[in-house]
């Protein structure tokens, strides 16, 4: 049996340049370096950073982070996603130093959507509810902005006015072709901007061919990623013995029962260290013998 890692896995630049900024501040600052949020979707790369000094903080400890930085100093780092332009203000009244790590594709959108709504445009943004990305693309617009995630959303759009319909980077390009030619057949004039990571583009593009290379394919990524999912729903629709899992704790010796092949592939927000543990372990396992699985715990008499 042999494991092939897929050549196009690992982190896409914004994610790289969000992780280089936060080890940048750890090994460089003496004061304490924050993260709003978890840095990146992925579990196991936030705790290995968290272990390293990085402190993943809500919006409602903020305030005890400003007190943090009048006595002994604090940095708090804006994660890849970026954030809405009152987090920005809100943390220059408590006073707290700023690290930028918003993924430069991500400003564009933010531009964009603003500079759109300014104009007199509606501006539609295809992509999920609640999302990291959307909340700060959103708050460019003065949160008037649309997310389109269910066909029921369009309806929020006002049809006969110009529109401007673009997306979250990280969803995949048949969705984002689907729901513009929808929202193109309610509101009329459209002007479509591709705000498509080019990165995550590419993957979309290679994947079905990797999905085909090996009996059993792994998808290694957060739980919380948008783009793991939607990166193991390509895979599944191709080979139905297609698995997302986060950490090797997860994997099932019986899902690779007669398999002469077992492919890696990751996310856009999964380090290339987690993939090779991945690979370590199941070229392990390969060599000593696949683990047994636990027996199921006796059941009580009734």
């Amino acid at each position: 049996m042999k494991v092939i890692l897929d050549p196009q896995a690992g982190t896409c630049g914004g994610v790289r340049r969000a992780i280089e900024l936060a080890e940048q501040e750890l090994s460089n600052s003496e004061k304490r370096v924050f993260v709003l949020g978890d840095i990146i979707h992925n579990e196991r790369e936030v705790e290995r950073l968290d272990n390293a000094g990085l402190k993943t903080i809500s919006r409602e400890e903020l305030e005890e982070i400003a007190a943090l930085n009048a006595n002994s100093g604090a940095r708090v780092l804006v994660r890849a996603h970026g954030e809405p332009p009152e987090m920005f203000e809100k943390l220059a009244q408590l006073g707290v130093e700023v690290v930028d790590g918003t993924c430069p594709v991500v400003t564009r959108s933010q531009d964009l959507a603003r500079d759109f709504q300014t104009d007199g445009y509606q501006v539609a943004i295809v992509g999920k509810h609640g999302h990291p990305e959307m909340i700060g693309i959103i708050g460019h617009t003065g949160n008037r902005a649309v997310v389109v995630q269910f066909d029921e959303d369009i309806k929020r759009l006002t049809p006969g006015v110009s529109t401007l319909v673009m997306a979250q980077t990280t969803i995949s390009p048949a969705w984002f072709q689907e729901m513009t030619a929808k929202i193109e057949a309610h509101v009329g004039k459209v002007v479509v901007k591709d705000t498509l990571c080019r990165f995550v583009v590419r993957r979309d593009q290679k994947l079905p061919q990797f999905a085909t290379t090996a009996d059993v394919i792994l998808v290694v990524g957060g739980h919380k990623s948008s783009n793991t999912k939607m990166l193991h729903a390509t895979c599944k629709a191709i080979n139905p013995r297609s698995y997302h899992v986060a950490d090797t704790s997860e994997l099932n010796s019986e899902w690779f029962l007669d398999a002469g092949s077992i492919g890696v592939t990751g996310s856009a927000s999964t380090p290339l260290w987690l993939l090779h543990e991945f690979i370590d372990t199941l070229e392990h396992w390969i060599t000593v013998g696949w683990p047994q699985k636990a027996p199921a715990e006796p059941q009580a008499v009734q």
